[in-house]
């Protein structure tokens, strides 16, 4: 291929150059999947926070003398029925629990994570 007039021959050497596409292809891959697994793992600890948090809630609401056998409004439904322990001085302790399962994001993870929260919460 010959050189085109007005171009300077190191231009034409850069541009026509395809050394170091292949290294760059070889590092993205690693980079991409290093990339996604730190996403994998924020996304795994904001989910169990927020779903602490909601099931939390919920448990808390349920104490308050709504219908406790229901999922009133409730994302993600009970794993098990509420459970009433009964408190000696009268009242007693509700402990709910929820399955929860985060998407997959990275192909180290594939399946993503399933996890359970669990509220307590005292009823008077």
């Amino acid at each position: 291929m010959s050189k085109p007039p007005g171009i300077n021959r190191w231009q034409f050497a850069l541009k026509n150059n395809d050394a170091g596409n292949v290294e760059s292809a070889l590092t993205l891959i690693p980079l991409m999947i290093l990339f996604l697994t730190v996403a994998q793992v924020g996304i795994s600890v904001y989910s169990r926070s927020v779903s602490d948090q909601s099931t939390q809630g919920a448990v808390a609401y349920a104490a308050m003398g709504s219908n406790q056998g229901s999922n009133s409004g409730a994302s993600t439904p009970w794993s098990s029925p509420l459970i009433a322990l009964p408190l000696p001085g009268g009242g007693s302790v509700l402990v709910g629990e929820r399955e929860n399962r985060t998407p997959g994001v990275t192909p180290l993870l594939p399946g993503g994570e399933s996890f359970t929260s669990t509220g307590i919460a005292v009823q008077e």
